[in-house]
């Protein structure tokens, strides 16, 4: 029959016929909607019915304008298809019409200029009508299914004609060094503990904060931490913190230096060793790579005059390694950056040496952060609610993002961010009223020991704001993977940042724990657009391509590319709209 139709009259007057026997229909159960609940029910669901009809028809002839040949170019193989369900869905119409017949004896006898309300009132008491509910309700259904049907099958012939662009924009290229940067930060989250040790009876506790801007540097990692110490009283001088930068390089000698001594520079331009002396020569501290060369004899060593360096204290081997670093800071000037406090050795799988330096971060990058001495570190979700009158802008929001995104990327599969986290997890140091220097203060936190109180003290302990290991005690933490894969997660580091990604976007708290919950929200509309709608949802079902495995180079790269990308490109529209306001 469809073929029949679609020879002798064409495809285009086939929809132009269906769409007229759809308003035919929904104006004769207009009429007749005062009459019954049923047909007035039927004429509310048949008008959506018939909108998305005609938008599909009208998608399916936007290119065509009105040429049948072009339509049957545009569709290709799936024209035959497309009269048949269009043929199918004009029967369906005509059946409901036709259930409509049972009005016409009222129809009848309406008198001229007599609404039809008004003569079902009139004569409803000596007219019986009967009809069918389930015939409209079939009806309907099928009209749905064939809409359905004619919604995909179109959808799919569009892409088939249309196939994707290949955007001509060179992809940004992924930063290198990542995997460098993980193992860095956990080996020194190792040497950290191994090596903490503290006779300050009033230091209770010890909080290492590591900030987000770590970074591979030629060959070896730096990363920018604070040490804050916690006495008794709490903001009555009870703190001190201290910051450093972290060099962490490759370890290729297997015994420290002894005997390297800090030598003036000479005034001679020849550098003369001692006759038949045995010599001791070292890169300097800022090299990636520590390298020792050792005399074949025992015997005193000779400093070369031009060599500008000191004694590397091995700081792992100190008995009291935090006021080690609280006294040699105080002996150098808050300028000199290049002076190496020390090292602490860690002779794993990596073989690295982490060497610590004052930390230049006030200096770094042109930004002029203020002394962290004074402010307390804040949880980032309290820092968000904080704002949430309107003291973050967009842009600042979706650069907050993006520093979650890249802090995932670095420190996944490390001590310092647990597989399930939150994002109290994260925290930074108040600026005031300037948010740009505020989240250049982010940064991970891990307290590495605590102290025994004395007697009578330990009510007064309290975990430090924006240190909570929240992941330890996560349900979703302890769900089995059979759990897991239940709930849709794929990954559960990606999950947690795709919850911390809602929260920035609306503003409100979301437990990870909550997958439910996280689900319906992402599928609201996003303040930030549709593209921060689609990456949310992507980390939420870690939906890349690529695996779940987020230790495999590929899908970090995805993550990247398809995360990073679209915030960037986001964050740089409002920087044009904020120069060009």
């Amino acid at each position: 029959m469809a073929e029949l139709v679609f020879g002798a009259l064409g495809i285009v007057p086939l929809i132009g016929i269906a769409i007229k026997s759809y308003r035919g229909l929904c104006s004769d159960l207009r009429t007749f909607r005062h009459c019954s609940s049923t047909v007035k029910n039927t004429h509310k669901k048949l008008k959506v019915q018939r909108i998305i009809f005609e938008n599909e028809c009208e998608l399916l002839l936007r290119d065509c304008l009105g040429d049948d040949a072009d339509l049957q170019t545009a569709i290709d193989q799936g024209h035959e298809m497309c009269a048949e369900l269009i043929q199918s869905i004009l029967e369906a119409v005509q059946q409901l019409d036709s259930n409509l017949a049972c009005f016409q004896a009222l129809k009848a006898k309406q008198r001229k200029g007599e609404r039809m309300k008004e003569t079902w009132s009139r004569l409803k008491d000596g007219v019986r009508i009967t009809l069918n509910k389930n015939d409209y309700e079939a009806a309907l259904n099928d009209l749905r299914i064939v809409n359905s049907d004619l919604q995909s099958l179109r959808g799919q012939v569009t892409q088939l004609q249309n196939p994707p662009k290949v955007s001509s924009l060179k992809r940004a290229a992924t930063p290198p060094g990542w995997a460098d940067i993980r193992s860095a930060a956990r080996a020194l989250h190792e040497g950290l503990i191994k090596a903490w040790s503290c006779s300050e009876t009033s230091h209770l506790q010890h909080f290492v904060k590591l900030f987000l801007e770590a970074e591979k540097a030629e060959e070896d990692v730096r990363m920018d931490i604070a040490i804050m110490c916690h006495g008794y009283r709490r903001g009555s001088g009870g703190e001190s913190l201290i910051q450093l930068q972290v060099r962490s390089g490759r370890l290729e000698w297997s015994k420290p230096p002894s005997c390297l001594v800090e030598v003036p520079p000479s005034g001679s331009g020849e550098i003369r060793p001692q006759k038949r002396a045995k010599t001791v020569r070292f890169l300097q501290e800022s090299s990636s790579t520590y390298t020792i060369s050792q005399a074949s004899a025992a015997g005193n060593c000779t400093a070369l005059p031009t060599l500008q360096t000191h004694a590397s204290l091995d700081l792992g081997s100190s008995t009291d390694l935090c006021s080690e670093i609280r006294t040699r800071c105080s002996q150098r000037a808050p300028s000199i950056t290049s002076y190496c406090l020390g090292h602490i050795d860690m002779r794993s799988n990596d073989n690295l040496r982490h060497s610590f330096y004052l930390s230049h971060r006030n200096t770094s990058r042109g930004i002029c952060l203020s002394p962290l001495d004074t402010l307390e570190p804040v949880p980032m979700d309290a820092f968000l609610h904080a704002a949430e009158g309107g003291g973050l802008s967009t842009a600042d929001r979706l650069k907050m993002a993006r520093s979650l995104v890249l802090a995932v990327l670095k420190f996944n599969e490390t001590p310092w961010l647990g597989d399930v986290w939150r994002l109290q997890d994260f925290s930074l140091f108040n600026q005031g009223q300037d948010v740009s220097q505020a989240l250049q203060t982010l940064h991970l936190g891990a307290e590495f020991d605590c102290a025994t109180l004395p007697l009578g003290n330990n009510s007064n302990t309290s975990t430090m704001e924006g240190v909570q290991l929240s992941h330890e005690s996560s349900r979703l933490s302890l769900a089995s993977e059979d759990e897991r894969l239940l709930c849709g997660i794929e990954n559960v580091t990606l999950h947690s940042l795709g919850v911390a990604l809602l929260q920035i976007d609306r503003m409100e708290k979301i437990d990870p724990d909550d997958v439910l919950l996280a689900r319906k929200a992402a599928k609201l509309s996003s303040s930030f657009g549709d593209r921060y709608q689609e990456i949310t949802r992507k980390c939420l079902r870690c939906d890349f391509g690529y695996g779940t495995n987020l230790g495999k180079a590929q899908l970090q790269k995805a993550v990247y590319e398809s995360v990073i990308g679209p915030l960037e490109t986001m964050i740089s529209v409002l920087s044009i709209e904020d120069d060009a306001g």
